[in-house]
């Protein structure tokens, strides 16, 4: 038989372990909320860039048929401002789905990460209790 105080240590050492494994699963989870709040950001000012472009050339295309005289907002011009929206239309379609798939990945690098932090923390209490066991 050992002494009660190795048992007593060996169980301490399995709670502190345990307890750094939630925390790191917390710290990860912030992380994730982080990257997620970023990527949330990356994609609205993208929108802005892709609108603000899509305005100026309308502004372009506008200015140059009034310089030739053409009546606007019918026949060819208003052709022409169909497709400037029409591509931007299908530009923010891809925007969205790009920032799409950035979620995803970043919540299947988080279930990843947490599943073995989960492990680690199962582990840990197991084979605590097991030295545990064996000390008393």
């Amino acid at each position: 038989m050992a002494w009660p105080w190795v048992a007593i240590a060996l169980g301490v050492s399995t709670a502190f372990s345990f307890m750094g494994s939630i925390n790191t699963i917390n710290n990860l989870k912030a992380g994730a909320a982080w990257d997620r709040y970023n990527a949330n950001i990356n994609k609205k000012h993208t929108l802005i860039k892709a609108n603000l472009a899509a305005a100026d050339l309308l502004s372009e295309k506008r200015a140059a048929g009034g310089a030739r005289g053409v009546s606007l907002g019918v026949g060819s011009p208003l052709l022409v401002e169909e497709v400037v929206i029409a591509n931007l239309e299908d530009t923010v379609f891809w925007i969205n789905q790009g920032a799409e798939m950035t979620l995803r990945e970043i919540d299947m690098k988080l279930s990843g990460m947490v599943m073995r932090e989960t492990y680690k923390a199962g582990e840990s209490l197991l084979s605590g209790a097991g030295a545990t066991y064996e000390a008393v």
